[in-house]
C-alpha cells in the first residue's frame, strides 16, 4: 500500500487533442508560410520569364502574328492573373495548415519542457494529435522521461 502513495499517478493519454488556434507558434509559422509563398512566386516568375522569352522568339520569327495576339492579350492576361492569385491563396492556406502541423508539436514539446522545469514533475509526457509531425521526437522524449523517472525512483 505504501508503494502506491510514493508513486505519482501516471497521466492518462488524452483521447482527443484539438487545437483551436491555427497559429500557435506564430514566428515559426509565419516564416514557413512566407518561405512557401516565396518559393511559389519565384516558380511562377521563372515560368513567366520562360514563356515571355519563348513568345518573343516566336514573334520575332512570325511578326505578322503579333497584332492578332495583342488584341487578345488583355483578356488572357486578366484570366491568368486571377488564376495565379487564386493559386497563391490556396498554396498559402495549405502552407498554413502544414505549418500548424509542424508548429503545434514544437509548441507542445516546449510547453511540456517548461512545465517539467517549473514543477519538477517527471510524470509529465507529451501528447500529440493524430497526423502531427515529430511523433518520433515525442516518443523519444517520453522514453527519456520514463527513464529519468525510473532513475529518480531508485
Amino acid at each position: 500500500m505504501s508503494e502506491n502513495k510514493e508513486q505519482p499517478a501516471k497521466q492518462e493519454t488524452p483521447q482527443f487533442i484539438q487545437r483551436r488556434i491555427l497559429f500557435v507558434k506564430k514566428d515559426l509559422q509565419y516564416r514557413l508560410l512566407a518561405l512557401v509563398v516565396l518559393i511559389v512566386v519565384l516558380g511562377i516568375s521563372i515560368m513567366t520569364y520562360e514563356f515571355v522569352s519563348a513568345m518573343n522568339s516566336f514573334f520575332a520569327a512570325n511578326p505578322s502574328l503579333l497584332q492578332p495576339f495583342y488584341s487578345r492579350l488583355v483578356p488572357i492576361s486578366l484570366n491568368i492573373g486571377l488564376k495565379v492569385i487564386i493559386y497563391i491563396l490556396l498554396v498559402a492556406l495549405v502552407a498554413a495548415v502544414l505549418s500548424h502541423k509542424t508548429a503545434g508539436p514544437v509548441y507542445k514539446i516546449e510547453k511540456t519542457c517548461k512545465e517539467i522545469a517549473e514543477s519538477g514533475d517527471l510524470s509529465k509526457r507529451v501528447y500529440l494529435r493524430k497526423g502531427d509531425l515529430f511523433t518520433e521526437l515525442k516518443d523519444e522524449f517520453n522514453k527519456m522521461m520514463d527513464a529519468l523517472e525510473a532513475k529518480f525512483k531508485k
